[in-house]
């Protein structure tokens, strides 16, 4: 007997239905749910609520809701909050029940700006110590790299940092009288120390944006403008690809300054200490080589210096030149010998030069210098670091390193494009810090989930027991089919993982 609609009746009297019933059991929030433990955040958000006055959203269920944003990366947080009462495992997922009221998006803003970016740390914090305790961190190697993430701002919003600077300085110079002993340049900027040294903070921006200060310009390659940027900068586990450390800086930051934070970062979260690391030449600084080997970390990093002297068709560079340790010498393609004269302060460096006399003779004079004085060369003052760098980086060792590296990192970055992490969601390097750690944090949780459904363990068989779980669903349905017609049983490795 063919059956009507019925019209939809509340049930007021009735029991409150169960959403869990409606979860299955293999559902990704399940198991999520049990992967993390919320109620961290009592303790670390009791100092910023009162003790009286209105009740508040509990801290664990806004953990819940922006973790879920990050997890299905929704477009918005207004969106998040329209779809909600329609996402019956969201609704369970944050302990909600279908009579209950949603709440204002407003929450989540208010609750970034009263937590900072501590909360947001200690749940990316929990997820490092959760892969440790499921065997995915082996702690002693780790991969770097860095990327440009687009700042929540216009590209029109940019504007030269260094011109308002300086008009602010002369309107002040206006108002106030000269001080004696301070004269300043053509620019308005002061003259700069007589002495050799040079400055040792961070390099100024060239170009901030008005909507978001912190950001600053930045190109990727083969760009012709700047925008405004930020860069993060993350450590990788080699074992399994576990996040261990991330940080944030502006974009036009020199990435090579973060190498140092991130290994104690590593080492804070993993109690392990680094011994090999493995970066691009970025990182390849003659401080960073120096901090390495001084704490005994073997450092697959090539030198960036080695990326500057390469060579050209149309000019010697300094790689065509012979160095004789002995002698303590160059010698030019030509023939002709350089030799140390002075030392620069300011570039850490000695300077060696050949006569100019004979480099105005010389046949080859066009392919190696234009200007009046012989040909220069600056050597540094840890050339040895550095050779020793290139020797390791250009070993079969280096190289599957470099190779590792190279699809490891680029696929961890990759992955995170899913989760919204290519743009800044919000303004601040306050915010951007808090998105980052919700990214990895996923990240993270995705991994510890997908090793830990097959009953992973850390061990050589370990490849072989995953690999039922590698099979696709549509792969499963065929075998499937092909068993109930023959009537075997090869269908018993796969009943585990469904």
């Amino acid at each position: 007997m063919m059956s009507r609609e019925k019209p939809l009746q509340n049930s007021f009297f009735g029991p409150p239905k169960d959403l869990g019933a409606r979860v299955p059991t293999d559902h990704l929030l399940r198991k999520v749910n049990r992967v993390v433990d919320f109620d961290f955040t009592y303790n670390a958000a009791e100092g910023f609520y009162g003790a009286v006055g209105n009740e508040s959203i509990p801290p664990p269920t806004i953990l819940r809701m922006m973790l879920l944003i990050f997890l299905y990366n929704v477009r918005s947080e207004r969106e998040f909050f329209r779809d909600l009462p329609m996402r019956i495992d969201w609704l369970w997922f944050l302990g909600y029940d279908l009579s209950w009221e949603v709440p204002d998006h407003s929450i989540l803003s208010k609750a970034r700006r009263r937590w900072g970016s501590d909360m947001f740390a200690g749940l990316f914090e929990q997820t490092v110590a959760r892969c440790m305790a499921a065997g995915l961190v082996g702690g002693r190697e780790v991969l770097v790299d860095s990327s440009l993430i687009d700042a929540n701002a216009s590209i029109d919003s940019m504007f030269r940092a260094r011109s308002r600077e300086i008009a602010a300085e002369v309107m002040t110079r206006l108002d106030e009288p000269a001080e004696q002993g301070s004269r300043p340049d053509h620019d308005g900027r002061q003259s700069p120390p007589k002495a050799g040294g040079h400055a040792s903070g961070p390099e100024e921006p060239k170009y901030r944006s008005t909507t978001d200060p912190d950001a600053t310009g930045a190109a990727r390659r083969g760009e012709l403008r700047t925008r405004p940027r930020y860069q993060t900068h993350r450590a990788v586990d080699v074992e399994h690809g576990v996040i261990t450390a991330t940080t944030v800086g502006p974009g036009h930051e020199n990435e090579s300054i973060r190498l140092e934070e991130l290994v104690s970062l590593h080492t804070q979260r993993t109690g392990l200490r680094v011994e090999r690391i493995t970066a691009d030449s970025k990182y390849g600084t003659a401080d960073n080589l120096e901090y390495c080997e001084w704490n005994g970390i073997t450092a697959y990093i090539n030198p960036l210096r080695n990326t500057q002297i390469r060579p050209r068709e149309d000019r010697f560079t300094e790689c065509c030149f012979r160095y004789d340790a002995l002698t303590d010498t160059y010698t030019c393609p030509a023939g002709q010998t350089l030799t140390r004269k002075r030392h620069r302060a300011e570039r850490n460096a000695h300077r060696y030069a050949a006569p100019a006399k004979a480099c105005r003779t010389c046949p080859a004079r066009g392919f190696c210098t234009d200007g009046k004085r012989g040909r220069t060369l600056d050597r540094p003052d840890r050339m040895k670091i550095l050779d020793r760098a290139t020797t390791r980086i250009n070993s079969p060792a280096g190289k599957a390193h470099r190779k590792r590296r190279t699809w490891m990192m680029e696929g961890s970055f990759a992955q995170s494009v899913r989760f919204g992490y290519k743009r800044a969601r919000w303004r601040g390097i306050e915010k951007m810090t808090i998105q980052d750690y919700l990214v990895g944090a996923v990240q993270n949780l995705l991994l510890l989930i997908r090793k830990g459904a097959t009953g992973f363990q850390n061990g050589p068989d370990s490849r072989k027991k995953d690999l039922p779980a590698a099979l696709s669903r549509r792969c499963r349905s065929i075998i499937a089919v092909f068993a109930r017609v023959l009537n075997s049983s090869v269908l018993w490795p796969l009943n585990d993982c469904r």
